[in-house]
């Protein structure tokens, strides 16, 4: 009898502590849903302040354009949404150049709906109109000329390699003509860890992308759609390294607080330029 009773209580005990974590569990839950719901809200309310929007695809140099250079609040303030795609995030993942043409075949239709990471996409019908990609620095790192015509999806960092992935996005691209996509070259290296050599290849395929391939791909496609801001130029010495007011340290090529400044200013006059800030302030009117 006394068994059966001890039995008993720890019975009605497990329920009740099974009770228990169940509400608790469910209270949790329904906090979650609310932070959930306040997120997606404060995200529908961010994106209605714009009829633009730009999605930039980048890693740590390009964060540092962001935040340390101003570039989100220099954009937002000319009425331009700013949606960052980085690490882990299936658009931002993966950014050398031997990987663009695979990420705008298989991503493209979630980058044009992309809001925030860990891709989080829009709810509504909304899209990015402005399309801004950029390699890290250690493309800069180039080392050699290659072969004609290159291979797209070479991890090999050469000159032929590098006009033939911009080849194959010209096909893409082609494919889109309402959006705009921006091409921001690779940023330099510091002088440590690269060569001269390396560094003027760097240079060479910069100067191709934003002149011939640019002026190519324009006559090709009788399309406006494609821009190069040469960042690479904006960063570097004659020398083709990382410029010295822009270095952190001798080993590092993030740019300082003054590069990501300075590349900030310089990004937004080529938009003043090619007129992409007057366009936007006169869809947001």
């Amino acid at each position: 009898m006394r068994v059966l009773i001890i039995i008993t209580i720890i019975s009605i005990m497990g329920n009740l502590v099974g009770l228990f974590l169940a509400y608790k569990y469910l209270k949790a839950d329904r906090r979650l849903d609310r932070v959930t719901q306040s997120l997606i809200q404060t995200r529908i309310d961010y994106n209605k302040l714009y009829n633009k929007h730009l999605l930039f695809i980048h890693h740590s140099v390009g964060e540092n354009m962001l935040y340390e250079g101003g570039l989100k609040d220099s954009l937002e303030g000319c009425g331009i949404g700013v949606h960052s795609g980085t690490y882990g995030s299936d658009i931002g993942q993966n950014t050398d150049l031997c990987d663009w043409v695979s990420k705008f075949d298989t991503f493209f239709s979630k980058m044009i709906k992309y809001d925030i990471k860990p891709d989080i996409l829009y709810p509504d019908n909304r899209e990015n109109e402005i399309i801004l990609f950029k390699s890290c620095y250690p493309n800069s790192d180039v080392i050699g000329e290659g072969t004609s015509p290159g291979d797209p999806f070479n991890k090999n960092k050469t000159i032929w390699n590098y006009k033939a992935v911009f080849e194959k996005l010209g096909e893409i691209f082609s494919a889109s003509p309402r959006k705009l996509f921006i091409y921001l070259t690779a940023p330099p290296i510091v002088a440590s860890q690269t060569s001269a050599e390396n560094a003027a290849r760097a240079r060479e395929f910069n100067n191709w992308v934003k002149t011939k391939f640019a002026a190519s791909y324009r006559e090709r496609s009788n399309l406006s759609n494609f821009l190069v801001f040469d960042l690479f130029d904006v960063l570097t010495d004659q020398s083709g390294f990382l410029r010295i007011e822009f270095k952190r340290s001798d080993s590092d090529s993030h740019p300082n607080i003054q590069g990501s400044i300075e590349a900030t200013r310089r990004f937004m006059q080529f938009l003043r330029d090619n007129e992409i800030i007057e366009q936007a302030k006169l869809s947001n009117k």
